[in-house]
């Protein structure tokens, strides 16, 4: 008669398993006779008891002097309330890792607010410590990460795109419902993701069909201008943060002479088109352009003088939307002649980051849009804006396209 079989006994199964004296095969976080009988398993209990801080470094707690009363803490585990909490992030894996690692060794220094090296840390480790506590940070990063691998990896291009633009899809719609519940514990994120927006926005591939910049331009506008108002309510929140240097950045207002700024000429030549005949019985509209030159004329001189002093001006540039009124933006939505063509300067001065990955090929397509969307009377409004954007040349960059 033969021989007993043989097995390996299982001596750290879960107590379901040895109650009914069967084998466990130990897969957390529910094995597989607990899945199948549709139980409770010990597993899950152990595997985030495993996962919990055990040590974590000493910089986080100061550490006992001789003169401190003794404690039976330890000085190695900080107490529960000093670490801040975190969210349940559901559906990432190890290729989220990868993203995580690229943003923090490379696409951080290439952000709009974050080209500065004063701002390196701020962006590779404060941000990024905050989006452990807003979903909408954390998958913002990660987009933004994927977009910038998208860039720079042409033969994965269409996983990176799928990943961009999964993680951008739930970042968007979680920032939206965090802009309608805004307080302290939320307007800082609200506000680092606010600087990524531009990235997001500009870097998404699009399709050889894709006609939306227009929509696309206005959905970026309507999100910082929805970002502003948390400025505005939360200022003395964010006035203490991490991120105050940027608020000062952005609230940059300085004067210079008209002859010192460049291009400010062409700018101003816009004003004439505020007070035109076609605009002569609108008199609302024709003071919500001139309101938006006024404003892209102070665009113009902040970036000059920045350019003067050669110091970061990118984050200048993207203002403007902010400080356009209103009914300029109605304008825009309704496709007014004047007020696309005030948009077309505006990417006169966009062209100016061209050389940012997320921006390459932008200001030129946007001047094609505005082109094929004014009539004939309204052409040669266009002419300086094609010279500088190139939109009159062949195309030698084009925004990021996924086939």
């Amino acid at each position: 008669m033969g021989g007993r079989r043989s097995h390996t006994k299982s001596r750290n199964g879960c107590s379901q398993c040895k109650t009914r004296r069967i084998k466990c095969d130990e897969r957390g976080p529910q094995c597989s006779n607990c899945a199948r009988r549709q139980i409770e398993c010990d597993f899950a209990g152990r595997i985030s008891a495993a996962a919990s801080p055990i040590a974590v470094s000493t910089v986080l707690s100061p550490p006992l002097s001789s003169s401190s009363p003794q404690s039976t803490a330890s000085p190695f585990i900080p107490s529960p309330a000093n670490i801040p909490p975190t969210v349940s992030v559901a559906g990432l894996d190890v290729n989220d890792l990868e993203l995580l690692h690229h943003y923090t060794t490379v696409t951080f220094k290439t952000l709009p607010s974050g080209a500065g090296p004063d701002q390196h840390g701020l962006w590779q480790n404060q941000v990024v410590q905050l989006g452990f506590q807003h979903e909408f940070l954390l998958r913002g990063i990660l987009a933004v990460s994927a977009l910038h691998m998208f860039y720079l990896s042409p033969n994965r291009q269409d996983s990176l795109a799928v990943r961009a633009s999964n993680h951008q899809s739930i970042a968007v719609e979680s920032f939206r419902e965090a802009l309608n519940r805004v307080d302290p514990s939320n307007c800082v994120a609200i506000f680092a993701f606010s600087c990524i927006i531009v990235a997001l926005t500009f870097a998404a591939p699009k399709g050889p069909e894709y006609i939306g910049l227009q929509k696309e331009i206005l959905d970026w506008f309507h999100m910082v201008r929805g970002c502003n108002s948390v400025v505005q309510t939360q200022w003395e929140t964010l006035s203490r943060s991490f991120l105050a240097p940027l608020l000062k950045k952005g609230m940059m207002h300085e004067t210079a002479a008209s002859h010192a700024v460049r291009d400010c000429d062409k700018v101003t030549d816009l004003l004439q088109l505020c007070s035109s005949d076609s605009l002569a019985q609108e008199k609302p509209a024709a003071t919500a352009c001139a309101l938006a030159v006024h404003e892209l004329l102070n665009a113009y001189t902040q970036v000059s003088i920045l350019t003067e002093r050669k110091q970061d001006f990118v984050p200048v540039i993207f203002v403007w939307p902010i400080a356009i009124p209103q009914p300029y933006l109605t304008l825009l939505e309704e496709r007014k002649p004047q007020a696309l063509v005030i948009l077309a300067y505006y990417a006169a001065l966009l062209q100016r980051v061209d050389d940012q990955w997320y921006m390459k090929g932008w200001a030129r397509y946007l001047v094609k849009q505005i082109e094929t969307s004014v009539g004939a009377g309204w052409q040669p409004w266009l002419s300086w804006p094609k010279e500088v954007t190139g939109a009159s040349l062949p195309a030698t960059h084009e925004p990021m396209e996924v086939n």
